[in-house]
């Protein structure tokens, strides 16, 4: 696989609540493929851990609760159909929800599979499994 279409650390940086952690690929420039988002909490654990795949839709793993928040992206037909939104929006957007399944086959490999730190990939693949994940994360794992 070419090293371009890697998903790389993007960055870490602060938030309200903690730190985010950042992984992306891009197609073109400023234009993202894959992502994958780890939200810490001021602890170090994981809130949530979010997965966004251009070709299938997106999902969260949120602590506690597991998979949550699956969507697909529409289809090119539904994203031609003539309704207000297309209209003025000419994109194709989520299109509903999904079950968890469908992120465990499609989403996730997507994102995980091409993970240029096979580590990383490993590991979040390992917490996937379990509905709750309290380690905190050391965030010099994934570089200076």
């Amino acid at each position: 696989m070419d090293n371009a279409n890697k998903i790389k650390l993007a960055g870490i940086e602060p938030t309200e609540s903690g730190k985010k952690i950042s992984f992306a690929s891009y197609l073109k420039r400023d234009y993202v493929d894959k992502s994958l988002v780890i939200y810490l909490d001021r602890t170090g654990i994981i809130e949530k851990i979010y997965f966004s795949s251009n070709s299938y839709g997106t999902v969260e793993w949120i602590n506690g609760a597991g998979l949550k928040n699956c969507h697909t992206w529409e289809s090119e037909d539904e994203a031609k159909s003539h309704n207000y939104l297309s209209k003025r929006y000419t994109a194709i957007l989520s299109d509903g929800a999904a079950a968890p399944d469908y992120a465990r086959t499609r989403i996730i490999p997507d994102i995980l599979d091409y993970m240029d730190d096979a580590d990383s990939a490993e590991w979040i693949s390992d917490i996937l499994n379990v509905r709750e994940y309290l380690v905190p994360v050391d965030v010099s794992r994934f570089g200076p």
